[in-house]
C-alpha cells in the first residue's frame, strides 16, 4: 500500500491539474479577503473572517471531483492502473490508494485557501474561530464523502466521459440540493392576483395596484384573496427531499456553511430556521463514503480492464 500511494502522491504532484487547483483556491481566497478588506474601508467593523475561510468549501465540492475524475481517468488511460495489478498489487489496495490521494488533495487544497486567508487577513479578528474550526471539519467529511462517490464514477466508468460524469455530479449535488432547499420554503397558501401595477396617486406617491383574474383591483395586498400554492411541496415528497438533503454531500455544504436551513411551517403560517443534528450530518458522511466505497472495491474487482 505505501508503495501504491508514494506512486500515487509523485505522479500527482508532477501533474499541471494539481497546481492548477491550488492556484483557484489560492485565487479564491485572495478574492474573498480582498472583497473583505473593501468591506471595513468602508467603515464596516465587523467584518471577521469567519465567512473567509469557509468560503473554501462551494469551490472545493465542484473542483476536487474533477481532479478525481482527471487522476483516475488518466491512470485508466496510459495503463498505470493495468500494470500496478500486473506487478501484483491487489485491486483493492489500487483502488483504496486512489481514493486516500484524492483526500490528500482535498487536505491540500484546504491548507492552500486558509493559508492565504490567515496571511491576507492579518488584523482581521474572528467572531467565533472554535465554530470556524468545527465546521471546517464537518465540512472536510463531506466533501471527502463526495470525493468517495467520485472515486466510484471514475473507477468504474472507464470512458473519457468520467470526467464529465463528475462535474456533473457535484454541480448537480450542490445546486440540486439549494433548489430542494428553495421548494421547501414555499408557503402552502400563495396571493391570488393575474398583474401588478405601480401607479402615482394624487399626492404623487407611487403605490402597487394588484388585479385578480377578474379585473377586481386591491391596493393593500393584505387583501388578496388566498389560494393553494402549486409550488408547496406536500408528503411525503417532502418528507423525502428533506432526508435526501441531509444523506446527500450537496445538502450537507448548505446546512453547514449556513447554520441550519428555512422551512415553510403549515401551522405556524411562516418560514422558520431549522438545523439538522450535527451528529446526523457526520454520520450519513461516514455512510455515504463507506457505502460507495465498499461498493467500488466490490465492482472494481469484476471488473475487466482490458
Amino acid at each position: 500500500m505505501m508503495k501504491l500511494l508514494s506512486a500515487n502522491f509523485y505522479s500527482m504532484l508532477h501533474t499541471k491539474r494539481l497546481w492548477l487547483g491550488a492556484a483557484f483556491m489560492a485565487g479564491l481566497a485572495g478574492i474573498e479577503i480582498y472583497a473583505k478588506r473593501r468591506y471595513m474601508s468602508q467603515g464596516f467593523a465587523d467584518a471577521a473572517l469567519d465567512e473567509c475561510i469557509l468560503s473554501f468549501a462551494p469551490m472545493l465540492f465542484i473542483l476536487l471531483p474533477i481532479v478525481c475524475g482527471l487522476f483516475i481517468n488518466t491512470d485508466y488511460h496510459d495503463g498505470t492502473i493495468r500494470n500496478k495489478i500486473t506487478v501484483g498489487r491487489s485491486r483493492g489496495s489500487v483502488y483504496i490508494a486512489n481514493l486516500l490521494i484524492v483526500w490528500l488533495v482535498e487536505i491540500f487544497y484546504t491548507v492552500v485557501h486558509v493559508v492565504v486567508v490567515l496571511v491576507g487577513g492579518i488584523g482581521i479578528k474572528f467572531d467565533d474561530l472554535s465554530d470556524v474550526v468545527f465546521r471546517s471539519g464537518l465540512l472536510l467529511l463531506t466533501i471527502a464523502a463526495l470525493a468517495a462517490v467520485a472515486a466510484f464514477i471514475a473507477t468504474i466508468v472507464t470512458g473519457r466521459y468520467a470526467l464529465v460524469l463528475c462535474a456533473l455530479l457535484a454541480i448537480g449535488l450542490m445546486f440540486g440540493s439549494q433548489m430542494m432547499n428553495d421548494m421547501l420554503a414555499n408557503p402552502d397558501m400563495t396571493a391570488d392576483y393575474e398583474q401588478v401595477l405601480m401607479v402615482t396617486d394624487e399626492d404623487g406617491n407611487m403605490q402597487y395596484e394588484f388585479y385578480d383574474h377578474e379585473g377586481n383591483k386591491y391596493t393593500d395586498p393584505d387583501d388578496l384573496p388566498m389560494v393553494p400554492n402549486p409550488g408547496y411541496v406536500r408528503e411525503p415528497l417532502r418528507s423525502i427531499m428533506r432526508k435526501y438533503n441531509d444523506v446527500s454531500p450537496g445538502g450537507q455544504l448548505w446546512e453547514i456553511i449556513r447554520g441550519g436551513h428555512v422551512e415553510w411551517d403549515k401551522e405556524k403560517q411562516e418560514r422558520v430556521e431549522l438545523a439538522t443534528p450535527v451528529w446526523q450530518l457526520a454520520l450519513y458522511s461516514v455512510v455515504v463514503t463507506a457505502g460507495f466505497t465498499v461498493l467500488g472495491l466490490l465492482l472494481f474487482k469484476r471488473k475487466d480492464l482490458k
